[in-house]
C-alpha cells in the first residue's frame, strides 16, 4: 500500500497461500469533506472465480469504513460484470441506478451499474 497519491491508495491482491499475486484493487476519488471514495479491482484470468473479487471488497470496506473513517463507499461496474455485481451484493452494496452508455469499451457504449453502500449499512462479516 502506497497513499502518497491524495485520493488514491493502490492494493496488491495476493494469495494467502504462497503470495502469488493475483491481482489489484484501489480505494480512488477519497473525499475527506464528504467522507466518500470508490472501490476498483482487477483480477488475474487465472484468478477469477474463486471468491477474490468478494473478499478483496470486505476488506477495502474494512479499509474505508474503518481505517479511513468513510461514510459511504461506491461501485461503478459494467452491467454485464456479474462477478463484480455479485462480489459488491455480497457485502452489502445496493444498486442505485444504471448509467445508461457511460463506458466506451471496444468500440461500443456500455451502462454501467452504480452500488453504493453507507458505514451505518455495512455488515463486517456479511458475504453470504
Amino acid at each position: 500500500m502506497d497513499d502518497k497519491e491524495e485520493g488514491h491508495v493502490p492494493f496488491s491482491v495476493v494469495e494467502l497461500d504462497g503470495g502469488t499475486l493475483v491481482g489489484a484493487a484501489t480505494l480512488w476519488g477519497i473525499d475527506n469533506h464528504h467522507r466518500s471514495a470508490h472501490i476498483g479491482l482487477g483480477l488475474l484470468p487465472s484468478a477469477r472465480g474463486k471468491g477474490y473479487g468478494t473478499d478483496v471488497v470486505a476488506v477495502l470496506c474494512h479499509y474505508g469504513f474503518v481505517v479511513r473513517g468513510l461514510q459511504r463507499l461506491q461501485i461503478e461496474t459494467l452491467s454485464d460484470n456479474f462477478a463484480m455485481l455479485r462480489s459488491a451484493e455480497r457485502n452489502g452494496f445496493v444498486r442505485e441506478g444504471v448509467m445508461r452508455s457511460s463506458a466506451w469499451v471496444m468500440g461500443e457504449f456500455l451502462d454501467e451499474v452504480l452500488l453504493g453502500l453507507l458505514v451505518q449499512d455495512w455488515k463486517p462479516d456479511l458475504k453470504a
